[in-house]
This record gives C-alpha cells, sequence and structure tokens, in this order.
C-alpha cells in the first residue's frame, strides 16, 4: 500500500510541474520582447515642419513600437539637405536660414538600418511698417500758392528693413493742393489741406501734414547793415558795376559783385572749369528767414552776365553747411529783376551760402546786383 501510495504522489508532482511549464511558456509567447523597428519626427503636420527666416526648431524623434525595451538607448546624427534654406546641430536644433525647402535626415546611430526624413519648408519673413515720420516742420505748415513741396524727401518709414516700405498720399481737397506719388505737394488754391501718408502693406499704419495756403507777402527783410560776405575766389572789378562782394548789400542796383565764370579768365583771375564758384554771407548772429531774394544787375541786364541756378546751404560755424535748397532756377529774361525763392522751410542760421551752379557759355563773370534774406508774412484768407 505504501508503494501505491508513493507513486501516486509521484505522479501527482509531475503533473503540477509539467502544467507550470506549460503555463510560464505560453505566458512568454504572449508578451514577447520588442525592439525599435521604426523612427519618426515627432509632432510634424503632414511630414513638414514650417519655419520663418530666422526661428528655429528643436527636433524631437519618436521610436516605435511605443513600448520597444531599447528606445532609451537610440541616438542619432541629423543632417540638411540644403544649407540654404535650413542648418541643423548635432543637438537636432533646426535654424532656418532661407526662403526655400529642405529635407531633414535623421539617421540613427545605433541601427544604421534606421533613419527617418521630414521636409523643412521656410517662408520669408514679413516685417509690418511699425511707423512713418515726416519732418515736423511740414506737420503744421504755411506756403504760397503755386509752390511744389517735397514732401516725400522728409518721410521715413520704420522699421528700415520693413518688407514692404511703400507709401501711398493723399489729399483731402485737391483744389487747394494736390499730391503726387513722390510726395510731391503742389498748392493751386487759397484754404487749409491735410495730407495723408498712408503704408501699403496693409499695417493702416500713417501720419498726416496740416498745410495752410495763404497770400504771402515778402517784405520782412533781414537787417543787412553789419553783414560781410567771403567769396570763393578773387573777385574782379569793374568801372561801372564795381565787382565787390559788398555791392550785393548797399541797396545800388548798378552795382553788383562780379565772379568769374568756371573755365574762364578776366583781370588776372582764372577759375579752373571744375571748381565750385560761391559766396558766403555772415549775418553775424543766427537768423531766422525762409526766403532769399537775388537782384540782377539793372543798367546792363545781358543775360550772359546773370546766374541761371543757384543752390543755398546754412551754418552756424562757417565749416559745416546743411542742404537748404539745390538747384533753384533763377530766371534770366532781360525784363526781369528781382528773384524770390521760397525755402522749403523756415530755419535758423547765421551763415548763409549760395553757390552759383549753371550760366550761359557767354561772357566771362556771372553779375549779382542785390542778395536779400527775409521771413515770408502770410496773409489770413477772408
Amino acid at each position: 500500500m505504501k508503494t501505491i501510495k508513493y507513486i501516486t504522489n509521484y505522479f501527482l508532482w509531475l503533473a503540477c510541474t509539467l502544467f507550470a511549464v506549460l503555463f510560464v511558456a505560453c505566458d512568454d509567447d504572449e508578451t514577447p520582447v520588442l525592439k525599435v523597428n521604426r523612427l519618426a519626427v515627432a509632432d510634424v503636420a503632414e511630414g513638414t515642419i514650417s519655419l520663418i527666416e530666422g526661428d528655429t526648431y528643436a527636433t524631437a524623434v519618436t521610436t516605435f513600437p511605443a513600448d520597444a525595451v531599447d528606445a532609451g538607448e537610440y541616438t542619432y546624427r541629423y543632417t540638411t539637405g540644403n544649407e540654404k534654406v535650413f542648418t541643423v546641430d548635432e543637438s537636432g536644433v533646426v535654424t532656418a536660414t532661407g526662403v526655400g525647402e529642405g529635407v531633414l535626415t535623421v539617421w540613427s546611430l545605433n541601427n544604421t538600418d534606421l533613419w527617418t526624413t521630414c521636409l523643412v519648408k521656410v517662408e520669408k519673413r514679413i516685417y509690418p511698417v511699425t511707423s512713418i515720420t515726416v519732418s515736423e516742420a511740414y506737420k503744421d505748415y504755411y506756403v504760397a500758392m503755386e509752390r511744389t513741396i517735397k514732401l516725400g524727401e522728409t518721410v521715413a518709414v520704420l522699421p528700415e528693413n520693413a518688407t514692404n516700405p511703400d507709401v501711398i498720399y493723399l489729399s483731402s481737397d485737391p483744389e487747394v493742393a494736390e499730391v503726387n506719388e513722390y510726395g510731391e505737394v503742389y498748392t493751386r488754391g487759397l484754404g487749409d489741406v491735410t495730407i495723408t501718408i498712408k503704408s501699403t502693406d496693409g499695417s493702416e499704419v500713417a501720419t498726416t501734414c496740416d498745410f495752410h495756403v495763404r497770400n504771402v507777402e515778402y517784405t520782412d527783410y533781414l537787417e543787412r547793415t553789419s553783414w560781410t560776405v567771403e567769396t570763393s575766389h578773387p573777385w574782379v572789378t569793374d568801372p561801372t558795376a564795381g565787382g565787390q562782394p559788398e555791392n550785393m548789400l548797399d541797396g545800388n542796383t548798378k552795382s553788383s559783385i562780379l565772379l568769374v565764370k568756371p573755365g574762364k579768365s578776366l583781370g588776372g583771375v582764372t577759375v579752373p572749369a571744375t571748381d565750385v564758384v560761391y559766396f558766403t554771407i555772415d549775418m553775424q548772429t543766427p537768423q531766422t528767414f525762409d526766403f532769399f531774394k537775388l537782384t540782377h544787375r539793372t543798367d546792363n541786364s545781358h543775360e550772359n552776365l546773370r546766374v541761371k541756378k543757384v543752390s543755398v546751404y546754412g551754418s552756424n560755424d562757417n565749416e559745416e553747411f546743411t542742404e537748404l535748397l539745390k538747384g533753384a532756377d533763377i530766371p534770366v529774361a532781360k525784363t526781369i529783376s528781382d528773384v524770390i525763392v521760397d525755402l522749403p522751410m523756415k530755419v535758423t542760421y547765421r551763415y548763409f551760402k549760395v553757390t552759383l551752379d549753371a550760366w550761359a557759355s557767354g561772357g566771362n563773370t556771372m553779375q549779382i546786383s542785390e542778395f536779400n534774406i527775409g521771413k515770408m508774412n502770410f496773409i489770413a484768407n477772408e
């Protein structure tokens, strides 16, 4: 009986052991060991990284299957397919360098059979206009009729690298003043008008200038008693006109300054053809003004003696000069003696420099009888 009981117990133990082995084997079949078999760039919609010039992007890599036991062991190498579009460093940080497209490739260093790619698309960075500025002198500006003001030359658009810095100019009343695409304002009639300068890039940035068109009196001339004049070249004498620079300040329209034209010689004075001939008036103290009057010699009205174009400059130290007006036309017809020229804006300077820019080819000298500087008086509209 003992032998039978022993055998029975043995077979019971053997059956339990076999069952346990079979159970473990079945469990192993259901939970196999999974390893990485695929890579992908994480969080990329439709396989494309979209950037703007100058942007950076930190590349993240996803391994599959998600529960791969060796996922944490993977390291990568990153390469760019077009360095003109983007670069990528060893950590996978992409830097957008230019507009275009290129392929980013991620290589597994653990398994050379695994890699992934995605497209990097870089678009141009848009810099909208943030402000438009214009010379303060034109923000509330009084001006005579039939004048042209080059407003556009004083306009500044910021930032300097704005993608579209173009502006448009609009007049609230073209009957008073019209403005063209270059910002040149032409005054046509008496009244008040607002000139609007507006961005065209959709930013809706704008600024305005108020122009007051009035009749003008040119009667407020500066006192010339203490003024002195220096010239760029020696002047020449004339028995009738004199020739001295101070003749422009003596109130006598028969006397004048005589300056030799470039490329000409007279009275022992020769001026090279490439030289700029000018005179500078020292008003002794800073003066405020916005026009000048040039008077031709009246007792000899030959056009060959008359200057045809001038530019004017202001300074307070007689060294650094600011351009006030470039290439102003001076009529030379025999019937004209006084020529009044408005400056673009009211200014304050001690020194007033005048360059003689154009003249007739005949004759040897340019002669100016009188030169006055003054302030305009605007007459209120009734």
